[in-house]
């Protein structure tokens, strides 16, 4: 299923919108229209004389949409600093509670990895700054007509600047947290470093959950009013635990596939089909051999794809009986799709995640020959084995 779209490249990264992102943008546009009287809100009137409604939603569709384009230019900067130390980005997505940049590989080298996480909070300090300077210049003008310009460049300094101070808490995977970790990854191994990050990081996010039901902290720290919690903290609570906890998976998960090559973990055996195999025998083959991914080659020894048994589950009875593996094979990359038996075994892993691809085809480093098959499952298996031996 397509959760986003892309809208856009920017320095050769594309932007993409989540289907969530739409949710958050109508209800920031609705609670810049309509909250209570506080310094963030689109006046309801100027002088006494009540706004028309559309023009404080025109004025809320401004400033949310402005908003969101200073969180795009906070995850540029992470990715621009990114690049300039080698690292792809395959794209920056917004979403439901912000931004993030998919990097292809985080460096675990601190030095490098506590600059990259600190350029966003910086760049939107400086926006921040910059709305904040044009709200007090234009507020020396003292004109009524200027109030919505000005409640807008207020709003926008003003998340800006939190956005920043809140990114900086020392709390993982938040930008403050990857700093702290980047600390930490000097004193100790980057395994342990990450492991008191992230529980830094979920001892914030439950006090944080709480906190947030007993209190509105965005009101309480700009009017000092106390009233009830607001619902979206408890719930960017959950997805910072949430990220927190799979971030940490995927770094043991790496780190024990550190030193492991794609020749030891490959499969030599069961690895090919013909690809004018019916499928009705294929089916036969996956049951003796217990085997559910296949590389299919042509008569003359050919690589044209690969078959699973998820393409055989959406065949009905007939087509199985009627369709040839040729068939029903997708399309096939071979830059994405094979994979050097001297590759570490973690590439082989990240690549299949970022192609969304549960099998790659090995090849021979010396003759470009086909010797065997890496999956997904295979790997998993591997990393368990490794676990019961350790």
């Amino acid at each position: 299923m397509q959760t986003s779209i892309q809208v856009g490249r920017i320095i050769g990264i594309p932007i993409r919108l989540h289907f969530t992102f739409l949710f958050i943008l109508f209800g920031i546009i609705y609670g810049f229209a309509t909250l209570p009287a506080t310094e963030y809100r689109i006046p309801m009137g100027l002088g006494g004389i009540e706004m028309d409604t559309f023009f404080r939603y025109f004025l809320s569709s401004i400033a949310a949409v402005l908003f969101f384009f200073t969180l795009l230019l906070h995850e540029l900067s992470h990715s621009y600093v990114a690049m300039k130390f080698g690292t792809k980005i395959h794209g920056i997505t917004l979403f439901f509670f912000g931004g993030v940049a998919m990097m292809e590989d985080i460096p675990k080298n601190p030095d490098k990895e506590w600059r990259i996480a600190i350029a966003g909070p910086l760049m939107s300090i400086a926006l921040g700054g910059l709305f904040l300077l044009a709200y007090f210049g234009i507020k020396t003008l003292n004109l009524a007509v200027y109030r919505p310009v000005e409640i807008l460049v207020f709003t926008l300094g003003f998340l800006n600047v939190a956005l920043a101070f809140f990114n900086l808490i020392p709390a993982f995977p938040m930008d403050g947290g990857r700093v702290f970790r980047a600390f930490l990854a000097k004193r100790m191994p980057f395994l342990k470093a990450t492991k008191r990050a992230v529980l830094v990081g979920k001892i914030f996010a439950v006090v944080m959950a709480v906190g947030g039901f007993i209190v509105d902290p965005f009101t309480f720290i700009l009017t000092g009013e106390i009233i009830t919690g607001n619902i979206w903290f408890p719930l960017l609570a959950t997805f910072l635990y949430i990220a927190a906890t799979e971030e940490e998976n995927a770094t043991i998960t790496f780190s024990s596939l550190e030193g492991i090559k794609v020749k030891h973990v490959m499969r030599t055996e069961r690895t090919s089909v013909p690809e004018d195999m019916p499928i009705v025998e294929l089916v036969n083959k996956m049951l003796e051999e217990k085997t559910a991914e296949y590389a299919v080659v042509s008569e003359n020894g050919e690589l044209k794809g690969f078959i699973t048994f998820d393409e055989i589950k959406k065949l009905s009875a007939e087509q199985r009986y009627r369709l040839k593996v040729s068939d029903v094979i997708n399309s096939f990359d071979r830059m994405s799709e094979v994979i050097s038996q001297e590759e570490e075994a973690a590439e082989a892993l990240k690549r299949m995640m970022r192609n969304k691809r549960k099998v790659l085809a090995v090849e021979d480093t010396i003759t470009g020959s086909i010797v065997g098959l890496i999956t997904r499952r295979d790997l998993a298996m591997f990393m368990e084995m490794l676990k019961g031996r350790g």
